[in-house]
């Protein structure tokens, strides 16, 4: 069994390349434009631009068995996004069909913006069979090409719908353990206390979340298990949280005191810090010394500006046979802890 993983150094990729390379008999394709080094021997790093047309070795790929596609095209706004994620996709599918005979599977990683989570208050808990938002989302697209191209291959396919993705991954700025703990470290710098930067109805709302290793083992699940052939599934770590009972206990790693909140645009308010983390960077020995390529401040203010309740039903995916559920909030403080390890925080 070969996996090729487009999108490999982001934060659900990169948790998928370490857990499988924990099983032997799998052979993994880490495919990004910048793929990490050091990797295991099970794992051959793919350097692509699926947007360019530069020459690839695409008979490296003729093994592959399973694709799963994690990546992302950022863009200021929902509408932007739709275009260059729909073109990735298409190049991805464009790259199997030509490179990749023995292809069977291809997991497709979406989110709750299925169901306009990100557009307002809507039905909770959101299940797979509610109906496409009529603003329209690219997920939709890339999955409609999916089963076009599935029909035509002879491929299964199983779509699932994190959300809130958490994990170590220090390449990705929309991953929300990096963004809080360079906030936090920010505001220690600064000797400020770690103030909530949203409104008090996202303090206090239900959100919830889901870990980057749960997710990887979900995909694994997917790809093999004739429950998952062709369906859509929610993945979540099964529980929900309120930032207002957590966020004393993450200030707390950070030897600060938490604060209710204070309601801001962080990119406004972090548009000035960047010297200041350099210097953090310097001092602590830290791998990463440049901050936009750390953490998305726009990204943060979503997910703080997120004033409705946020909850996935994931009944469907126990009652298909992956049940395995983990604890948000030691997750999140354990993660942070671990951010630190690998000297991604200070």
């Amino acid at each position: 069994m070969t996996v090729l993983i487009i999108g490999a150094s982001g934060i659900i990729g990169r948790a998928h390349v370490q857990n499988l390379t924990e099983r032997s008999s799998l052979n993994i394709i880490a495919a990004s434009r910048r793929p990490e080094t050091n990797l295991p021997s099970n794992v051959l790093p793919f350097p692509i631009d699926l947007m360019s047309n530069g020459e690839i070795d695409e008979a490296v790929l003729k093994p592959v068995t399973t694709m799963v596609y994690c990546a992302y095209a950022d863009a200021p706004n929902w509408e932007a996004q739709r275009a260059p994620n729909n073109l990735l996709f298409k190049a991805a599918l464009d790259l199997a069909e030509r490179a990749c005979p023995h292809l069977k599977h291809v997991t497709l990683l979406q989110g709750t913006k299925a169901y306009g989570s990100h557009l307002g208050p809507f039905k909770t808990p959101a299940k797979e069979t509610d109906p496409r938002v009529s603003e329209g989302f690219f997920y939709y697209d890339q999955h409609d090409l999916l089963v076009e191209r599935s029909v035509i291959r002879d491929w299964s396919w199983t779509v699932l719908r994190p959300h809130v993705v958490i994990g170590p991954a220090f390449r990705s700025p929309l991953n929300l353990m990096a963004v809080i703990g360079v906030y936090a470290s920010l505001m220690k710098a600064m000797n400020q206390p770690l103030a909530f930067p949203g409104p008090h109805a996202a303090f206090q709302a239900i959100y919830q979340a889901t870990d980057s290793k749960l997710l990887s083992n979900a995909i694994n699940w997917g790809s093999k298990a004739k429950e998952a052939k062709n369906e859509i599934f929610n993945v979540t770590n099964g529980d929900f949280f309120r930032w207002s009972n957590l966020w004393s206990r993450i200030a707390s790693i950070f030897d600060l005191e938490a604060v209710g909140p204070k309601p801001q645009s962080l990119v406004k308010t972090m548009s000035n810090v960047a010297p200041i983390w350099r210097e953090l960077a310097l001092k602590h020995e830290l791998i990463v010394e440049d901050l936009s390529a750390l953490v998305s401040w726009s990204f943060a203010d979503y997910v703080f500006g997120t004033t409705w309740d946020v909850m996935s039903d994931t009944q469907k995916l126990r009652r298909a046979g992956f049940l395995e559920c983990i604890d948000s909030e030691q997750i999140i403080l354990k993660q942070m802890n671990e951010l630190r390890h690998l000297k991604i925080l200070p």
